[in-house]
């Protein structure tokens, strides 16, 4: 290990002053105890309590506690014990919790997968951690290559009932790992950084008194197990008696999302980056809620301090690296004056030292060193390194104590507090993730057509850091720009490096500069021209008197400052409701009304102002429209919903196999001049003369949501009737009811009153379970019939300009196709995708009424959300690999 130089300069006053202010840390903690041994105890004391949440999916301590003790056997069954590692490799979900406590309770230590990395990178860890066994699912079976027996979760909770669930008796002391965490190296390889049991407890026990947490608070947990903050977000509530709420992680990149979400469960505790925290408030936030926040991952940004002290009960200011377990010292902020990061938790010392490793004065700038009860084992296999960070404490006076060299510059400021500077070398944190821009730099010169490449970090708008990447390019690639490089630069970086490492924008340039010593001058390295960079490249501005129209739609409809004429419609994240909006402005700005599938295939504000350039006679309107025509598996065709367009099916279509073709089937009559089909036989006539005529021989797959559900089904009935194979019929929470209009008139109306009473009595259901969305949501529909009501009873058409005007018409055409349908069983298999969260009444919630038509049965998927929200992020993306799961099945089997 590395000795401190000298030390006879340093003054021992300072040393003293230290010791006796900043570092008075000391706090007794039972260090003979595991982190299994709270967790038990904590379970124990709050059994029946709820302990985690995810979606419509509660667990009780008891829960958790048995199932993690099942499972911990399981693992022990494995040949698992003291000291061995367990690759984790589990979207979130409650049962990526149950397994992180097996694991710890088995004596083994983890390593978080987060499947979202690169498939290397994650083999890299699996093979440098001497992973033993990997615990993964079905999803990702065979789809790592190590020397880890794989087991899958699925097989895992079929065997739970076979053991005990009383705690494993396991015998391990708490320097033992309780996991290895990879960070960003240097090398172009990530570095595993080991943390013990000891170090875990003492971090989680001073969280526990500061901040502070209890039985009474409600954690979000938003950060990816491969990010080491995560820590606190799953152990602490459950050595607390907290409830635990798990965001998947399509949530946790959402700010609108995560504000529902922290607003509606009433979270009271939440840790995020200041990213995090930004999106949120540009979402909208600006409510005061009852949240205690923890912000951390990087600097704290003064803009931010006053919104988020404005908006919630407390903001503290973390600040710690790795290596030394979380969080090292924390900060409560209540003005934007003075932001530091405070002083060091419990058991924990923190000291400000020159080049030669001098300990420094107070108001001198130094590198921070940490010591104390959170300093980690080392790096696994890399005994070098670990010399070089890890570094004996002459200051504690303790033989064996270490210390970790930061490479963060700060200074011990008038009030005791510590003040973070920036960094030593070229690490940077961007969105809260630590980076060694070196193995950035590693992956880019790999590429053909690069010969020298730099990477920095620039916050040229603040709160906004972004990774730049400066490129010499290798000879025979003259004339080539970054709007031709980019997209295969970061393709090809994404499969070696996660998401948060890839560079947002490139700059070429003809040499990378230096300093008169023949290094790299980084801060000569330019400013990206951002106005000239889009999603597709180069910026091209409106040419023509309709491109400028519509870039100004665009413009105010999307929110952005600035839309390239070639930028993509949904590349901008654009979504159905907004489609809506901009093509109701365009209809009222140019006269000319299009359907809004258009998008589809000219999604560009340049082929939109082409389209527009038509003559408006030749703009068609026909029911079937191309979502993703290429592929080459079956197609699936999906009728719209009671909102009559199917836009709402694009990020269902994306999320799907590259090779799986998506059509929709859109309502007739939506151009205002075509007469609505009012009877359900013909409506599924229509549809399939389309459908025909572009696919003569089949198979068919259909599919249909809500009400299409039904029109999918007939659809279904008259292809089998012609001959044809329809090898799927697939229905989105479409609850299938035979229609009471050819009963005789006394029970018609017998059960309509029952049917009522149960309505109104589950409403009451629902308005306990969560009461302020049930009222706006009954709030919203009473409203809606009054609406509709009064303009039947005025005589009058309802005044809905433009592009609404005739959803009303073709509303009730549809209705009345519904009503007058008499449904009749099929020799068919359905598979009914069912909304888990229900917001209204039906008889059958189980099948939704399928179980009396589909004479082959039904399959029952559950999706997230609730009827209206099944297509919305983050639902989609597990909508869409259900759905592709189904699809892939019935290709495979034989007729």
């Amino acid at each position: 290990m590395m000795e401190f130089n000298d030390q006879e300069n340093m003054s021992s006053q300072v040393q003293m002053e230290n010791k006796n202010s900043l570092n008075d840390t000391l706090m007794d903690y039972p260090k003979e105890k595991s982190l299994p041994y709270f967790l038990n105890k904590c379970a124990r004391q709050y059994a029946g309590k709820t302990a985690l949440k995810f979606h419509e999916r509660s667990l009780t301590y008891k829960n958790l506690y048995e199932n993690s003790n099942k499972l911990a056997r399981l693992l022990i069954d494995h040949q698992i014990k003291t000291g061995d590692v367990v690759g984790l490799a589990l979207d979130r979900s409650p049962e990526m919790i149950i397994s992180l406590l097996a694991i710890l309770k088995s004596g083994a230590a983890y390593v978080p997968l987060d499947p979202e990395y690169p498939k290397d990178r994650i083999e890299f860890m699996l093979e440098d951690s001497s992973a033993k066994v990997l615990l993964t699912s079905k999803k990702y079976q065979n789809h790592f290559s190590s020397a880890a027996k794989e087991i899958l979760i699925e097989d895992a909770l079929d065997q739970l009932n076979n053991y005990s669930a009383e705690e494993p008796e396991v015998d391990f002391s708490t320097d033992e790992l309780a996991y290895i965490l990879y960070t960003s190296g240097s090398t172009g390889k990530p570095k595993g950084v080991q943390i013990r049991h000891y170090n875990l407890v003492n971090f989680l026990l001073s969280m526990q008194k500061e901040p502070g947490m209890t039985a009474d608070d409600k954690i979000l947990a938003v950060t990816t197990i491969s990010f080491d903050i995560a820590g606190l977000e799953l152990y602490l509530p459950l050595i607390c008696g907290a409830e635990l709420i798990l965001s998947n992680s399509d949530t946790s990149k959402d700010g609108r999302l995560l504000f529902d979400l922290v607003r509606d469960q009433e979270v009271t505790f939440m840790q995020a980056t200041p990213y995090t925290w930004r999106m949120m408030l540009e979402a909208g936030w600006e409510e005061l809620l009852p949240i205690k926040i923890l912000c951390g991952g990087e600097a704290l940004p003064k803009d931010l301090v006053n919104k988020l002290t404005a908006r919630s009960s407390a903001l503290w200011n973390m600040y710690g690296p790795t290596e030394t377990t979380i969080w090292s010292t924390v900060k409560l902020i209540e003005t934007d004056e003075n932001i530091t990061i405070g002083k060091p938790i419990a058991n924990t010392q923190v000291y400000i030292a020159d080049e030669k490793l001098n300990n420094l004065p107070d108001g001198e700038i130094g590198e921070l060193l940490i010591g104390g009860e959170g300093v980690a084992k080392g790096y696994l296999n890399r005994p070098d390194l670990t010399a070089e960070k890890f570094i004996h404490d002459p200051f504690s006076g303790i033989p064996g104590n270490m210390l970790y060299r930061t490479g963060d510059l700060g200074k011990i400021n008038a009030n005791g507090e510590i003040q973070c500077l920036g960094r030593i070398d070229h690490q940077v944190k961007v969105r809260g993730y630590r980076i060694e821009l070196e193995e950035i730099e590693h992956a880019l010169i790999k590429q053909d057509n690069v010969k020298e490449a730099v990477v920095i970090a620039r916050e040229d708008t603040p709160g906004d850091p972004r990774l730049v990447g400066y490129v010499v390019l290798a000879a025979g690639n003259e004339g080539a720009t970054p709007a031709l490089l980019t997209g295969p630069w970061q393709e090809a970086l994404m499969t070696v490096l996660p998401e948060y490492m890839v560079p947002d924008d490139f700059v070429l340039l003809e040499a990378i500069p230096i300093t008169p010593n023949g290094k790299t001058d980084r801060k000569a390295l330019p400013k990206p021209d951002y106005n000239q960079i889009s999603r597709s490249g180069e910026y091209v501005a409106p040419r023509t008197d309709v491109e400028k129209q519509l870039a100004e739609i665009w413009q105010e409809l999307m929110g952005l400052e600035k839309i390239s004429i070639f930028d993509n419609f949904f590349a901008l994240g654009g979504r159905s409701l907004v489609a809506v909006q901009i093509m109701a402005r365009i209809e009222k700005v140019t006269g000319k009304r299009l359907p809004l599938a258009t998008l589809f295939e000219h999604s560009t504000i340049e082929k939109l102002a082409l389209r527009l350039n038509v003559d408006a006679k030749s703009i068609t309107w026909e029911s079937l429209v191309p979502i993703k025509p290429k592929g080459s598996k079956m197609p699936l065709y999906i009728v719209h919903g009671a909102g009559l367009n199917v836009l709402l099916f694009n990020a269902l279509a994306m999320n799907m196999d590259e090779e799986q073709p998506v059509y929709g089937l859109q309502a007739k009559g939506l151009n205002g001049i075509d007469e609505p089909l009012d009877v359900m036989e013909d409506i599924a006539g229509n549809y399939i003369a389309e459908i025909i005529a572009q696919n003569p021989t089949g198979p068919y797959a259909l599919a249909g949501y809500s009400l299409g559900g039904t029109i999918a089904y007939e659809m279904a009935h008259q292809l089998t009737q012609m001959g044809k194979e329809v090898k799927m019929l697939a229905v989105f929470d479409t609850y299938a009811k035979q229609t009471d209009i050819y009963d005789p008139a006394f029970k018609r109306t017998v059960n309509r009153i029952w049917l009522f009473i149960m309505k109104f009595l589950y409403s009451f259901v629902l308005f306990a379970q969560d009461p302020k969305r049930t009222f706006e949501y009954k709030t919203t529909v009473i409203k809606r019939r009054i609406i509709r009501l009064f303009w039947k009873l005025s005589g009058k058409e309802e005044k809905r300009e433009g592009f609404f005007a005739y959803d009303n018409e073709i509303d009730e055409a549809s209705a009345k196709a519904k009503r007058n349908y008499l449904q009749k069983p099929l020799d068919i298999k359905v598979d009914l995708f069912r909304a888990l969260k229900r917001t209204f009444y039906m008889s059958d919630f189980k099948y939704l009424g399928w179980r009396e038509f589909a004479l082959k049965g039904v399959n029952v998927h559950d999706i997230p959300g609730e009827h209206n929200t099944i297509f919305a992020p983050p639902n989609d993306k597990e909508f869409a690999v259900v759905l592709q799961q189904c699809l892939d099945r019935v290709s495979e089997s034989k007729s």
